[in-house]
């Protein structure tokens, strides 16, 4: 129960890692608010987690738009008049190809999705954080670490989702607002799976590489999160926690 009566909002909340950060901080009495774009799935997660001890609301919203993520962090700081805890986990991925190959297109709305749908939802959360302080957790990849074949707009965008966490970290360090990130490593996610297909299921060539353990378990790296949410990482602030079951320490 170390999240209960506190505010949390979280992006792309509707599957993969997302929908596992928010069961977990409802199942410890959270008050969940969670976006996405497909509401039959925000729908089944509210279902799905009707029986915990907290509470949870979807509402569609598209983080690559301003007035959404204004609206949407909008809507969770109106339910207790405050923000306690942001997560911000919405992104995209996109299919393998070398550097000039691809589609400029496909590299806008990745930057779009996953690196300005961060600094959209972070611009609209500190301002409710500055009073009574608060937590934010951006997810970022191993691939913010290193070199990233044949996937470099989303390696790109990796590398910016950490350089922004910590840059804003530094502004709001004496402000009681602690500002972190988390980068997974291979999870068992539907983004995996489509990432599998992409290269005819051939391990060796995924991006990253996949740990001897095999991808993680969502809930597991959704500990992660809940930790640097909660009073015990209380003086952690601009770290990069990386979550991958040490396929990349090699």
């Amino acid at each position: 129960m170390r999240f209960e009566n506190k505010v949390i909002a979280v992006t792309g909340g509707t599957s993969g890692l997302g929908e596992a950060i928010v069961k977990a901080f409802a199942a410890e009495g959270g008050s969940v608010f969670f976006c996405g774009l497909l509401d039959i799935e925000g729908e089944r997660v509210m279902h799905e987690t009707s029986s915990l001890v907290g509470t949870t609301q979807y509402v569609q919203a598209d983080v690559r738009d301003d007035a959404a993520m204004q609206a949407f962090i909008g809507h969770a700081v109106a339910y207790k008049d405050r923000l306690d805890i942001a997560v911000n986990n919405a992104g995209i991925s996109h299919t393998a190809a070398r550097f000039a190959d691809h589609d400029l297109d496909t590299v806008n709305d990745v930057l779009q999705t996953n690196v300005m749908g961060i600094w959209h939802a972070m611009r609209h959360q500190i301002p409710q954080m500055l009073d009574a302080g608060g937590a934010i957790i951006n997810i970022a990849s191993i691939l913010s670490r290193s070199g990233a074949g044949w996937m470099a707009p989303y390696g790109m965008s990796k590398h910016a989702v950490v350089g922004l966490s910590k840059s804003a970290a530094l502004d709001y360090a004496d402000m009681n607002v602690r500002i972190n990130t988390v980068s997974p490593g291979p999870m068992q996610t539907p983004m995996f799976e489509r990432a599998l297909e992409d290269i005819g299921g051939d391990l060796e060539k995924f991006a990253g590489g996949i740990p001897k353990t095999g991808p993680a378990s969502p809930d597991d790296v959704a500990k992660t999160v809940l930790y640097l949410a909660s009073d015990e990482a209380a003086n952690v602030t601009g770290a990069n926690f990386i979550v991958d079951g040490g396929v990349s320490t090699g």
